[in-house]
């Protein structure tokens, strides 16, 4: 009994090096998909990124164009409206901000770019775009808020009324006014968060 138990460890011990052998491979198997599916998550979040990154540039471009060719439209009543790029200060949200000159002050920005502006030129120091968002009264935990209010940023440096630092925060521009000394931004400070 004693060599027929010695005789079959050996089949037993080949079974199961044969099974991990086998899970083993299965194991190979999974990590190699496993990888090649985080090769592709991260190739599919570059060509986000990079979308994302193309649709702010054509942004940034046509608010650059329409400021310099502002289309006139006329509407079904007959009545000429001025369209992207008009100064007045009745104008929604969607209009891009004029280009700044000397001696335009923002009145004539229009919308979320007026706010946006007038919470840089309140805050203490150069703000991020979340605490833009803050500042504007929007939510800052939800990002596409957050994306929002950068791009009103964006697009008033583009026009010539804010300055972007290197780690990607706003500034007035120097021209765009004197700094704290915008009668219009006064009322426009926020406790929340337009400080750096």
């Amino acid at each position: 009994m004693l060599l027929i138990e010695e005789g079959s460890m050996p089949s037993v011990l080949g079974l199961m090096e044969r099974r991990e052998a086998r899970a083993r491979q299965e194991l190979e198997s999974w990590t190699e998909v496993l990888e090649q599916a985080q090769a592709e998550v991260n190739a599919a979040r570059e060509r986000v990124e990079r979308a994302r990154v193309g649709r702010e540039e054509l942004v940034s471009v046509l608010a650059e164009e329409s400021a310099v060719n502002t289309p006139v439209s006329v509407s079904s009543g007959g009545e000429v409206a001025t369209a992207v790029g008009s100064s007045g200060s009745g104008a929604g949200h969607g209009e891009r901000p004029p280009a700044w000159r000397s001696g335009m002050g923002e009145e004539v920005l229009s919308g979320l770019y007026r706010e946006v502006f007038a919470a840089v030129v309140a805050a203490a120091g150069p703000v991020s775009g979340v605490e833009l968002t803050r500042a504007v009264g929007r939510d800052a935990e939800i990002k596409n808020e957050v994306e929002k209010i950068r791009h009103r940023a964006y697009a008033l440096e583009k026009r010539g009324w804010l300055v972007r630092a290197g780690d990607g925060r706003f500034t007035p521009a120097p021209g765009a006014v004197a700094r704290g000394a915008s009668p219009a931004s006064a009322g426009h400070r926020r406790p929340s968060g337009a400080t750096a």
